[in-house]
């Protein structure tokens, strides 16, 4: 899949997922416009995937202000004279029960994961529809969007919301050529991370692969989604957890207590 010269933004590039897609991005010829908080992480991002500095546009800002999302669209045309596409990458958490979060931290965290997806959606959709005519947004959203864990509601209710915005954003804006995307990870190995093996046996018993899937892996599934291969996909939630969600859980379960009787001293336990 080739997007040469094909430009996008990416919110949270700065962060470990975030660098899988940068990466992955720019191995297949687009230019990644990276917003973030931190113009040190920003400029090591870029480094790490070898960017030219003429490829580069670093936006330092808050994504859940309006402003911010006015400005990285705004800069994004001026330099390099169109907009693709948009990935959302981002996210904020405060774990704990409906009684132990407070309005402050439930309201900052809808404010990142979720609104943050609808102001670059309201600024964006225009621009590309203006300078190259179609393109696609992309939300990284999470398993947990569908599967709550306990004490994480701000998160899975974010997610949750993150996910049909998605849906009802493709029945807006798909007939204008404007394709609107999420994936969902679920656990992740960093890049260029290589997991010591006997630690891969322990937590791949949770997974169908037998591992985590990698940011890469992430990455990749982005590139397919904002490239013209995946023309006919639209308002989907594309899953990327290595076969985690694809089994009931007793199923998981069992597997995990066969494995411990199978080998208990790999987890630990002395018979």
């Amino acid at each position: 899949m080739q997007m040469k010269d094909r430009v996008l933004i990416l919110t949270g590039g700065a962060g470990m997922v975030g660098k899988g897609i940068l990466r992955s991005c720019h191995e297949v010829g687009a230019k990644v416009v990276i917003v973030d908080q931190d113009e040190e992480k920003i400029s090591a991002a870029y480094d790490s995937s070898n960017i030219p500095q003429g490829d580069r546009l670093s936006i330092v800002g808050d994504v859940a202000l309006e402003s911010s999302a006015e400005t990285m669209v705004e800069q994004t045309v001026e330099k390099f004279g169109r907009l693709d596409s948009v990935v959302t990458c981002v996210y904020d958490s405060t774990s704990g029960t409906a009684v132990e979060v407070s309005l402050e931290d439930w309201n900052r965290c809808l404010a990142v994961t979720l609104t943050s997806t609808f102001l670059a959606a309201k600024y964006a959709v225009p621009a590309i529809i203006d300078t190259g005519g179609y393109g696609s947004i992309i939300a990284i959203s999470s398993v947990h969007g569908d599967h709550p864990s306990d004490r994480y509601i701000t998160y899975a209710a974010a997610k949750a919301g993150l996910n049909h915005l998605v849906r009802a954003m493709a029945l807006d804006f798909s007939g204008q050529g404007v394709r609107v995307n999420g994936i969902s990870p679920g656990g992740m190995t960093p890049l260029d991370h290589t997991p010591d093996l006997e630690q891969n046996k322990t937590i791949g018993i949770h997974y169908a692969l037998g591992r985590y899937p990698s940011v890469e892996e992430i990455g990749h599934t982005v590139v397919f989604l904002a490239s013209e291969q995946s023309g006919g996909i639209t308002g989907q939630i594309i899953t990327v957890d290595g076969g985690s969600s694809v089994p009931l859980q007793h199923t998981l379960f069992n597997r995990a207590v066969q494995s411990v009787k199978d080998d208990p001293e790999r987890f630990g336990i002395t018979p």
